[in-house]
């Protein structure tokens, strides 16, 4: 007899949905494809929005600027499809065709710009070349970087290049193919669409030395050094010099003051070639970038910056900190300042404990025939240097001892007038504007320095003979020289 078994219930849970699974990949599967679609669509909308731009490549009434124009277009949308198809073929990975294409739609942008702005820019950078305000003025680099881009736009002798490695916008240089004759070929002169968009924008600009000057000139303090010189026995004078130079710690200031100049190498190439202009033998400062001969500065080409830097040799910066050094000092002023003065004379007296010397009344007496004699007064003072010094002239070879002295006009400074004891100036007078208190004042040093040569001898000597000298005047001492007048008794 046949036995059943029963099968187990089982829950409902259990079971697999094959019907909800089976959705669920079928909205996962269309779902990438309509990602794909839709990449897909916005590559081609992508191309399509490139294509446009090349389609607008800038024309313009010169022949040789449209067949360049056009046949680079047509070199780019070649490949822009060539990228496509490598990427719908699956040849070319999404991310490497990404970095192509911006490659190439950077580069293109850029090649556009340096042809449509190529005029504009050139005039801008003629005006700067010849402007007179430094502030808006280039230095010589400037022009050489212009005319080196301007054989890359001779549209007969260039051609514009895509790299098939990155597809990068470059332009090259025909020259001929030595292996055919009659065919031109892109030689070795190529430059990044790029770089020359950057020399089209980029300035370099004139470094104003002459500002840079009169700044650093005010940044240094005053020094002063005096001295004192003898004149004649009878006068000195100080001598204050003002000279920053002789400062200590000069050097260093002004080494300072370079290094900070020209931290920045252009403010160098701008003094050699636009201050300088020429060295020592002759030869102008030129960049090896404009093929010019002479003392030539290396520029070379930086890679981070994408643009030339200078590579100055010793001599050439030992120039430009000379050059600046000589403009700061022409503006430090050297002063020198002179103040004459009288030596004090000493008094001399006789042993005797009483006073000696020659009686104020000897001399009152001596300087009055004198003046009497002489006309000597302050109308001596004229403001006619010559006149005042035939004045003087004429007084003084009355005295005793007063031919050993002249007196004659200044010949280096107008209205002054020198006592002189041969090559010696003893005293001076400035008669130029002369008032009444200086001409009161100039007579009574001259009538000290008159009675001061003529002596006690000479002026006894000189009433006895002139008449009116009394023996209380005489006296019976040996005094040979008075201490000086006192001049509120004239």
């Amino acid at each position: 007899m046949a036995t059943y078994y029963k099968f187990a219930e089982r829950e409902a849970d259990s079971f697999v949905n094959w019907a909800e699974i089976g959705k669920g990949l079928t909205d996962m599967l269309q779902e990438q494809t309509k990602i794909r679609e839709d990449k897909k669509a916005a590559i081609d909308q992508v191309t399509r929005e490139n294509l446009k731009s090349l389609a607008e490549a800038p024309t313009g009434d010169h022949t040789g600027l449209n067949t360049w124009s056009l046949e680079y277009a047509d070199n780019a949308r070649q490949a822009i499809l060539l990228q496509d198809r490598l990427l719908k073929s699956g040849a070319l990975k999404l991310k490497d065709y990404t970095v192509m294409r911006q490659n190439l739609n950077d580069g293109t942008d850029e090649l556009f710009s340096v042809i449509k702005n190529y005029q504009n820019a050139f005039k801008e950078k003629r005006d700067r070349m010849v402007s007179n305000d430094p502030k808006n003025k280039s230095q010589a680099f400037e022009m050489d970087l212009m005319a080196y881009s301007e054989q890359f736009g001779d549209f007969s002798k260039s051609k514009a290049i895509i790299d098939p490695n990155n597809f990068m916008v470059n332009v090259g240089i025909m020259e001929p193919d030595p292996e055919n004759k009659g065919v031109m070929k892109v030689g070795k002169m190529i430059a990044p669409a790029g770089f020359l968009k950057k020399i089209q924008n980029t300035k370099v600009d004139y470094f104003d030395s002459n500002g840079a000057a009169d700044t650093a000139s005010k940044s240094f303090g005053a020094f002063a050094e005096s001295a004192i010189q003898d004149l004649s026995r009878l006068q000195g004078k100080v001598v204050t010099i003002e000279d920053v130079r002789k400062r200590p710690g000069y050097e260093e200031a002004i080494n300072d003051e370079l290094n900070s100049f020209f931290s920045n190498p252009f403010n160098m190439t701008s003094i050699l070639t636009n201050d300088l202009v020429k060295d020592n033998n002759g030869k102008a400062y030129v960049s090896n970038i404009s093929g010019k001969e002479g003392n030539v500065i290396q520029y070379v080409f930086d890679p981070q910056t994408n643009y030339y830097k200078p590579m100055l040799t010793a001599e050439q910066e030992q120039d430009a900190r000379d050059y600046m050094r000589r403009k700061i000092e022409q503006r430090l002023d050297i002063k020198i300042k002179e103040d004459p003065f009288n030596k004090p004379q000493p008094r001399v007296v006789k042993a005797e404990p009483k006073p000696s010397g020659p009686p104020i009344d000897l001399q009152k007496e001596f300087l009055t025939k004198v003046k009497q004699k002489t006309g000597l007064s302050e109308g001596a003072f004229d403001i006619s240097a010559s006149k005042t010094a035939k004045n003087l002239q004429e007084v003084l070879v009355t005295i005793p001892g007063g031919t050993q002295f002249s007196v004659v006009p200044n010949k280096r400074e107008e209205g002054l007038v020198n006592l002189m004891q041969g090559d010696q100036v003893v005293s001076s007078f400035d008669v130029k504007g002369i008032n009444q208190n200086t001409k009161k004042l100039y007579l009574n040093q001259f009538s000290e320095i008159i009675s001061n040569l003529a002596g006690y001898n000479g002026m006894t000597d000189y009433l006895s003979r002139s008449g009116g000298l009394t023996q209380s005047q005489t006296g019976t001492g040996g005094v040979q020289q008075s201490g000086g007048l006192n001049y509120s008794d004239f």
